[in-house]
């Protein structure tokens, strides 16, 4: 799939991205070019382009361009690879940026995106995996966590779900948190993914259950077990569902705080709750469930990126 950033500016400049081979595969070596054509009415001064590696963050070379006069066209090329532990959408990108003049700046970015298909890899040490639903499974790649999964629902004593945790993570003082990426496969607007804690997911009768989710369509939904019978009894949340949008629940002791954004800035607090069953070092981790009204169902396939927990 190739894509090519819109301009930041309406009169250009037109850069685009291409590569050799055009549909390079995990691991492939490649050539990435990138050309700028100043289709501008006015020279650009000054310009620099940067060029960036796919799943990078910074440049991988930084190029002066000087003084481009209009309809100048120049074209530069990097030697790169694919990362060999990624999924999803890879993108080898290039910047420009340029003085219109001399006293303002601009930029224009395209990229060249290619789909690399997620497949169920299973995970890694110090995850371990969990499900209530015979159809989960499990992927790891970068510092994504990927889990398919069918089930009924979270709460009303179904507690059907696929999950990914790291046992005895979450202290009496601490933040658990990540970014839900996306979730497809769904053909039930209640479909959710997100956070979950409990003194031991793999039995959430042992108490300290909560779940923090994302659902399809339904916004965020914030669920805990008041009496530590296992199941899920209280809610709150609601909204529009953002994807992709961050979630994060602060445990202190028995209390439990949850908030979402969509930027992972601003945070919005969406509720406080005491778990009294909550008690010393918790199992924390990603969920997802397709929530299906009818037996199997759909799968959901949930994608999740950063998740932490640390001591607040």
């Amino acid at each position: 799939m190739n894509g090519v950033s819109t301009r930041t500016d309406t009169l250009g400049p037109t850069l685009t991205v291409t590569t050799e081979p055009a549909e390079p595969a995990v691991g492939d070596a490649v050539t990435a070019t990138a050309v700028l054509v100043n289709d501008c009415p006015f020279p650009l001064r000054g310009a620099v382009l940067y060029l960036v590696d796919p799943g990078a963050t910074t440049a991988a070379h930084t190029i002066a361009l000087g003084d481009l006069r209009r309809g100048a066209s120049i074209s530069r090329c990097w030697r790169t690879s694919m990362p060999t532990d990624v999924a999803g959408d890879i993108a080898f990108t290039a910047h420009v940026v340029f003085d219109v003049d001399g006293r303002s700046s601009d930029c224009a970015r395209a990229a060249k995106t290619v789909s690399v298909p997620y497949e169920p890899n299973g995970v890694r040490e110090p995850y371990k995996t969990f499900a209530t639903t015979d159809d989960a499974r499990f992927g790891q790649y970068g510092s994504q966590l990927v889990i398919w999964a069918g089930g009924a629902d979270l709460s009303g004593g179904r507690d059907e779900k696929g999950g990914i945790r790291l046992p005895g993570a979450a202290s009496a003082s601490s933040v658990v948190q990540v970014k839900t990426v996306g979730l497809t496969g769904s053909d039930n607007p209640s479909a959710k993914y997100g956070i979950a804690v409990a003194n031991d997911l793999t039995a959430p009768d042992k108490g300290g259950y909560a779940v923090l989710t994302m659902s399809q369509s339904y916004g965020v939904e914030f669920m805990t077990d008041s009496d530590g019978d296992g199941h899920l009894d209280t809610w709150a949340g609601g909204g529009a569902s953002t994807h992709p949008a961050w979630l994060r629940l602060i445990r202190s002791g028995t209390t439990y705080t949850a908030y979402s954004t969509t930027n992972g800035l601003a945070w919005n607090e969406i509720a406080s709750v005491t778990v009294p069953s909550a008690n010393g070092a918790l199992d924390a981790g990603v969920v997802a469930s397709a929530v299906n009204l009818n037996h199997p169902g759909t799968t959901v396939r949930a994608v999740f990126d950063q998740f932490t927990v640390e001591e607040s």
